[in-house]
């Protein structure tokens, strides 16, 4: 298999490529668009880059933090009385905040292993 050739294929946006291999008998590959991609799509056509999909993300986190932070003040001050939204909203903050954590510390470990990789 060339692989050049297969890379070259390649469609911006697709999971997949096609790399010509004949499918089982009457099974089609289902190769398309990456879901959501479409609505993240910045100027003409170009994806968003890694810089800003992870400020985007970064954003999201910390605006749940400050959700929640509000939505617990709210409560100590006696503005709302919503206990179940409170929790649910100091759950997700702390669930997001942990996936973020989870990410950074895979993201430093595959930065640590390509960077003791020889030459």
């Amino acid at each position: 298999m060339d692989y050049a050739s297969a890379i070259s294929k390649v469609v911006p946006g697709t999971f997949v490529p096609d790399l010509g291999t004949s499918p089982a008998a009457g099974e089609t590959p289902n190769v398309g668009p990456i879901p959501g991609g479409a609505a993240g799509v910045t100027g003409a056509g170009q994806s968003p880059s890694f810089v800003d999909t992870l400020k985007g993300a970064l954003s999201d986190v910390n605006d749940k933090l400050q959700a929640s932070d509000q939505a617990t003040r709210d409560l100590a001050d006696g503005r709302t009385n919503n206990l179940s939204g409170v929790v649910t909203s100091v759950e997700e903050a702390n669930l997001a905040l942990s996936f973020t954590m989870a990410m950074r510390t895979k993201l430093l470990e595959a930065y640590q292993s390509i960077s003791q990789m020889q030459v």
